[in-house]
């Protein structure tokens, strides 16, 4: 909008100016009037003038409005460039230490230290604590590290734009972006399965007053999967704003299910990848439909002795996040489109883990629900709590 108002401020600066033109123009043929002594060419004369303001007032707007129009087609494209923040999005307010997100916006966090967390953070300075250890307690809590845990639909990856942070490296403050979940220093995907390293995967940041001048420097995130993890650790005040988006992708390879009982698509798009679905609570797992090996795997026909392949699904549940160290209940390949058994998994974490070679193109749908005391009878694995 404001494009287009200057465009057309500069349109009608420049109708001004030519009409000034045209202005001049009748006072030279009022002038020159006495001097015309042939209507026709008097006449010629006035319809030149016609024209030309015809001109003026009628093709050089239509064109000018052309030009406008295909300016203001081009801006969003140049606005994109230039945008520091997406949308705007309703304002959370994260007021629990491990704070689950699942929907777009701002997620605000504020910390300031009270004045016996304050007090044992100087005794900490002075190394300075008494027998009970109260300011240690203290100490503790002041120092705590914390999470806003981000969860998207299947077909998701996380965008967070970090619009401000206040987090002193000089006082012990730290922040870091993690691409996926992490938990108990296990982490979803598994470091294993994830096509990024860990070094990759972690990004830590803070801000230091002492370097001059003070830069503060706009961070932007993208996560490989619907997951992601922004931690905090905010010793004393401090504060951060962050812009939490979900964009769509096509071909889902890791997804981290927290409270939804829905059917699921696993693949691997013909890749060579482990790609899983990880349930943060006890479920009851059926195929639908799978398609994992050769061309030998007749439709049909499914086995639960897939080890020796290099193509095979395997369904197990594990206390924590790392699903590579899970407990088995069986592993499956084949071809079936009739839908198969139910089978429930009573651990902390529910998991499903394709692993492909990348010779074939393997395909499962899933359908996962929460499991409950009368799914007790289809336990085939139950973890220790």
């Amino acid at each position: 909008m404001c494009l287009h108002k200057l465009l057309m401020t500069f349109l009608v600066v420049a109708v001004f100016i030519i009409n000034c033109v045209l202005i001049e123009t009748n006072e030279l043929i009022d002038e020159h009037d006495d001097n015309i002594n042939n209507d026709g060419d008097y006449m010629k004369i006035v319809k030149i003038e016609n024209q030309l303001s015809m001109l003026v007032n009628g093709t050089t707007i239509a064109t000018a409005n052309a030009i406008a129009n295909k300016a203001l087609q081009a801006w969003p494209t140049v606005k994109r460039a230039f945008d520091l923040y997406p949308e705007t999005h309703e304002m959370h307010t994260i007021t629990d230490c491990m704070h689950v997100a699942t929907e777009p916006g701002d997620y605000v966090f504020k910390k300031s230290l009270s004045s016996a967390q304050r007090f044992s953070f100087d005794k900490l300075n002075e190394n300075e604590f008494n027998e009970e250890g109260l300011e240690l307690k203290e100490l503790e809590d002041a120092i705590n590290v914390c999470g806003l845990y981000i969860i998207g639909e299947p077909n998701t990856l996380v965008e967070i734009t970090m619009k401000h942070y206040d987090v002193n490296c000089n006082s012990g403050g730290l922040m870091a972006f993690v691409d996926g979940w992490e938990l108990n220093g296990e982490y979803f995907p598994a470091i294993n399965d994830h096509h990024r390293t860990l070094e990759d995967r972690l990004v830590e940041f803070c801000n230091n007053y002492k370097r001059w001048p003070h830069v503060m420097n706009k961070k932007f995130f993208r996560s490989s999967q619907n997951a992601a993890l922004l931690q905090y650790r905010l010793p004393t005040k401090g504060s951060f704003i962050a812009n939490v988006r979900f964009h769509k992708i096509t071909q889902p390879c890791n997804i981290l299910v927290h409270d939804i009982s829905a059917l699921y698509n696993l693949a691997n798009y013909g890749f060579k990848r482990n790609c899983s679905i990880s349930a943060l609570f006890p479920a009851v797992v059926q195929l639908t439909n799978i398609k994992v090996g050769g061309k030998s795997m007749r439709k049909g026909k499914v086995s639960y002795e897939c080890m020796q392949n290099d193509d095979y699904l395997e369904i197990g549940g594990s206390p924590g996040l790392d699903s590579t160290h899970m407990e088995k209940s069986s592993d499956i390949c084949g071809y079936a489109e009739t839908p198969g058994p139910e089978q429930a998994i009573f651990c902390g974490v529910t998991t499903a883990r394709l692993v492909s070679s990348g010779r074939y193109q393997n395909h499962v749908s899933i359908m996962i629900r929460k499991a409950d005391a009368e799914d007790l009878d289809l336990a085939t694995l139950v973890c220790a709590f």
